[in-house]
């Protein structure tokens, strides 16, 4: 029996010839990528704070570099939607900055707006995981959800003050995952505590800084600092609240079950008094004022914007809380440690995040800077003198440019850059109020949102019910009301 030679004589592609340098070059690759992308989220951050720093130009410059590079090695695992609209806003990007003035200038305000969400996201994303691993927050948010229905409106609306304004977007989906465990909830129940989350979303976007909102609204103003108007978007964001919980009012007869008294001894399901709830949530709550408090004052003592300090306080306060959650012994830090860069490493799924921030916040100053002056000088000439209508005219566009299937944030830097203070007559505080207003009703009630998503998702109720429909009369009014409290603010209190 003959052998067959190519048994013998193997060719040299199949036995570490010809095919073996491809394949040693993909192993090449891939062990250069493990420590590459790690070092490009780290740097991502650090250029961040040296650019806030200010007096250099490299830092911006190398940041665009490490963010373009990040996206190429880690871009194949966004969603295609993403990569396509990113695509988009690239091309439209290039091809307008050589028709504008200050090309250069409005492409680095885009760069910086993009590297502070990036360094935001994967700092707060820290942060965020390592608390949603301490029992007792989980038990403060599951306890919401056994109050009364005519307290659990409510009770949701404030608890994401705290748990979405300290813990960013993973407090809110802590919520709205807890709600979706509720098998007793009815569609309607479920409609309105998702309303209450997400109302509560657009009223904590307006003030916190842990949100991207505050951090890009300032700037593109350059002026005004997050203590100086913070009492400006908190009485805007209480008249949301307040606005959310009257529509509940109205709604809730039309909620079956809503007005039965629940049964603790008789079979029905748990109701959670308020009184304990609040105890067991105090030492939360302080925690996390403690924290918000050192912030604040780190910002002041060091002259910085409170995002650098979010920024750098950040991964320390999550490496902390990582040490305090390991199992004690003497590999207690190693185990932190460990836990911390895990969470770091899961960072890299959210680069369709990066890609499209970058992208919408080039895309909004560079097509800001396009517009004909003669185009936004005629809807100054319209509003002329009321700060109501200019007030109006900032909210209501943002609004309605995101329900076109634009990006909130695209349609926030596009309309708050194109449309300036000077422009509508309105004084600086209510013009960042005004787009700060726009931006967190457009996210709630657009079915193109990743809050609208999510919501979808946990409830399993259809994105436009969830969305559009459970909050159209919402936004309505807000964007009405809103207008209308920054236009008496403006005419009768000195913003900054």
């Amino acid at each position: 029996m003959k052998k067959d030679k190519r048994l013998c004589n193997p060719e040299p592609g199949l036995s570490g010839g010809t095919l073996a340098v491809p394949l040693g070059r993909a192993r090449t690759g891939a062990a250069v990528r493990e420590w590459l992308v790690p070092l490009l989220m780290v740097l991502i951050p650090v250029l961040t704070l040296l650019d806030a720093k200010g007096g250099w130009y490299w830092p911006l410059w190398a940041l665009a570099t490490v963010s373009a590079l990040f996206i190429a090695l880690e871009g194949r695992h966004a969603p295609a939607a993403v990569r396509r609209t990113s695509l988009v806003l690239a091309v439209i990007t290039v091809g307008l900055l050589p028709m504008i003035d200050a090309p250069w200038q409005a492409l680095q305000r885009g760069i910086r707006i993009g590297g502070l969400i990036a360094s935001l996201l994967v700092t707060v994303n820290l942060l965020s995981r390592v608390a949603l691993r301490i029992v007792r927050v989980r038990e403060v948010v599951g306890g919401l959800y056994q109050l009364p229905q005519h307290r659990r409106y409510l009770g949701l609306t404030v608890a994401s003050q705290f748990f979405g304004g300290l813990l960013g977007l993973a407090g809110i989906a802590m919520m709205m995952e807890m709600a979706a465990r509720e098998a007793d909830m009815t569609d309607a129940q479920k409609v309105s505590a998702f309303s209450a989350i997400a109302r509560g979303y657009a009223a904590v976007s307006l003030w916190s800084p842990i949100y991207s909102n505050m951090s890009i609204a300032l700037a593109l103003y350059g002026g005004p600092d997050w203590v100086g108007v913070l009492p400006y978007v908190l009485a805007v964001s209480a008249l949301l609240m307040g606005l959310g919980l009257l529509l509940d009012r109205v709604e809730r007869p039309c909620i079956p079950g809503s007005d039965s008294p629940a049964d603790p001894a008789g079979g029905g399901p748990q109701v959670q008094r308020v009184g304990p709830l609040l105890r067991q949530a105090l030492p939360v709550v302080a925690v996390m004022l403690c924290f918000l408090g050192f912030m604040v004052l780190a910002s002041r003592q060091l002259a910085l914007p409170i995002s650098a300090v979010i920024i750098a306080s950040a991964p320390v306060a999550a490496w902390l809380l990582s040490v305090a959650l390991a199992s004690p012994g003497h590999r207690r830090l190693t185990e932190g440690s460990r836990m911390l860069g895990k969470d770091f490493l899961g960072f890299k799924v959210m680069v369709g995040e990066v890609m499209m921030f970058f992208a919408s916040g080039c895309a909004g100053t560079v097509i800001a800077s396009a517009i004909p002056p003669a185009w936004t000088g005629t809807v100054g000439q319209w509003v002329a003198g009321s700060p109501i209508l200019g007030s109006l005219f900032i909210s209501a566009a943002i609004v309605l440019l995101s329900a076109t299937a634009i990006h909130p944030m695209l349609s926030a830097v596009l309309i708050g850059s194109s449309f300036s203070p000077q422009l509508l007559g309105l004084p600086v505080g209510a013009h960042l109020c005004a787009v700060l207003t726009g931006w967190g009703l457009a996210i709630i009630v657009t079915p193109f949102s990743v809050l609208s998503l999510m919501a979808s998702r946990y409830s399993g109720i259809p994105i436009l019910v969830i969305s559009l429909r459970a909050n159209l009369v919402y936004v309505t009014l807000a964007v009405l009301v809103s207008s209308l409290l920054l236009g008496g603010m403006s005419r009768f209190i000195s913003l900054p």
